[in-house]
């Protein structure tokens, strides 16, 4: 029976991120649903028209939700929920290359349209170099563990027997707190944000499986 050795090789690598995602909503209650969602329609071409201004082609965002509800209230004398109106929103998904128009970008949809604001969530494309950096720095690492068993019971590391990749996590999401749920009534100054992306991380994870050699 050949001798063997199974070991498990990690790396993680810093990374600039690709892309940002960002997200604007806007949201307004009203008598009937029609009153609330015309008014929910009219701040939502200011947005478009913020967006346009910056530039952001159309193929970067998205309306992702537009949605009327019924709003109640728990009236605890009565033990009953009380009709007070209709709330309407919609929600316009936005991703990036350049994160330089954030901070205009938030500031202005706050302002015009007295949007809610969340993210900025970054990203790493699938192709981003980091990503094969990783895995070969992973490679090299289980090599190293295997050779430090290998030697310590007096064998030496043979031919690769067995190459597999476990699961691995997405990669951490960096995102701007401050701006994660902003909207236009905790803007106090007319002061624009700034937006750095700084590093994210890339991990990979690899067991390869060698053979023993003992003379």
């Amino acid at each position: 029976m050949t001798s063997m050795v199974s070991v498990q090789g990690s790396a993680v690598v810093p990374a600039r991120p690709d892309e940002v995602e960002l997200a604007l909503e806007v949201t307004y209650v009203d008598r009937t649903p029609h009153d609330a969602l015309a008014e929910v329609a009219t701040r939502s071409v200011a947005i478009e028209a913020v967006l346009a201004e910056l530039g952001i082609e159309e193929r970067l965002w998205t309306t992702s939700g537009a949605v009327v509800n019924e709003q109640t209230e728990w009236n605890r004398q009565t033990g009953e929920h009380v009709h007070r109106g209709y709330v309407a929103s919609s929600r316009i998904a936005l991703r990036l290359e350049d994160p330089g128009v954030i901070g205009n970008l938030m500031q202005e949809a706050t302002r015009r349209a007295q949007a809610r604001v969340s993210g900025p969530w970054w990203r790493i494309a699938p192709d981003n170099p980091a990503r094969i950096a990783a895995c070969a720095a992973a490679a090299v690492d289980a090599r190293r563990k295997a050779e430090a068993y290998a030697t310590a019971l007096g064998a030496r590391l043979g031919v690769v027997l067995d190459i597999s990749e476990p699961g691995i996590a997405p990669p951490p999401v960096q995102r701007l707190d401050g701006a994660r749920a902003m909207s236009a009534m905790s803007v106090e100054s007319p002061a624009e944000i700034n937006v750095h992306a700084g590093d994210l991380q890339v991990s990979a994870s690899i067991i390869i499986r060698f053979a023993l050699e003992q003379d």
